[in-house]
């Protein structure tokens, strides 16, 4: 069961273009990660999804019936004269949800302490897990959540991506996620997106790109060759004259298939692949 996008495009103002054929897919049970620059188009996406917009070309379907998504966009909205226990009292009267998942929530997301105090009272950090609770209150299938640990201290942060990844894993939930904070979202998705401008520019896999990269350096004569004969490896990126090629360990098989084809790079490093080396790879790719 999933969300399937096909070729999303939204333009605003008929020239303003903030997603353009964007393609990809959320199952349940998986945490899938949203990163890229400021006005790339991760918000616009995530409105899309959880329903705030509506106007928009292609395709957003959903293959089971009776789907719903929880959500928390930009700033969450709430009654800031009245107490957080308030706030969800209300929405669950207005959405639903029982008293022993209402206690779970409040528990996992360490609300305890403050339930009672006005939400104008509220640090950013309160106020993001406030949020999460209301787009969890009514069990949703999925969750999207659009930077949802600013303002938090580290362990807010391990604490809340730690029961995100429960919610997946023994709820089934499907969660979409962005953050600018890299080794966040690494830590927490099965799958990561890199946007920019509005269209997905690559996808880094756990299971793919958790490993080591070799990254070698070629002479101007050799780059364009040598670009043709490692473009049968999985995951190569170009950064320069650098190209970076994801491999199981045994760099020897690299470095013979090179040989045999006459290259020779001028430098071999080799070191541990992650999602800021292969998110700042391409964006420098995309820059060229």
């Amino acid at each position: 069961m999933s969300i399937e996008m096909r070729a999303l495009s939204k333009t605003f103002n008929k020239k303003e273009r903030a997603l353009s054929d964007v393609t990809l897919s959320l199952r349940k049970g998986e945490v899938v990660g949203l990163v890229g620059p400021n006005g790339a188009g991760k918000t616009t996406l995530m409105k899309i999804i959880a329903g705030i917009i509506v106007k928009y070309d292609g395709e957003l379907t959903f293959s089971e019936q009776g789907r719903s998504v929880g959500s928390l966009i930009e700033k969450p909205k709430f009654f800031p004269n009245k107490s957080g226990r308030y706030n969800i009292h209300y929405f669950r009267s207005l959405f639903g949800g029982d008293d022993e998942r209402f206690d779970e929530i409040i528990q996992s997301l360490g609300m305890d302490s403050y339930l009672k105090k006005k939400v104008k009272n509220y640090s950013l950090g309160m106020k993001q897990r406030l949020g999460i609770a209301l787009a969890l209150i009514s069990n949703p299938d999925y969750l999207v959540l659009d930077e949802p640990t600013n303002g938090m201290d580290p362990d807010g942060i391990r604490n809340i991506l730690g029961y995100l990844k429960k919610l997946a894993k023994e709820r089934g939930i499907g969660i979409l996620i962005s953050s600018h904070i890299l080794e966040d979202i690494e830590n927490v998705s099965d799958r990561v997106y890199v946007i920019k401008e509005g269209r997905l520019i690559n996808e880094y896999a756990r299971d793919r790109h958790q490993g080591e990269v070799l990254e070698l350096t070629f002479s101007q004569a050799d780059l364009h060759q040598a670009v043709h004969v490692l473009a049968g490896y999985e995951g190569v990126t170009r950064s320069g004259m650098v190209l970076s090629v994801p491999f199981d360990g045994d760099m020897k098989q690299v470095l013979k298939h090179l040989g045999q084809n006459d290259l020779f790079p001028v430098d071999v490093k080799r070191k541990k692949d992650t999602l800021e080396d292969f998110y700042f790879q391409n964006m420098e790719s995309e820059a060229k």
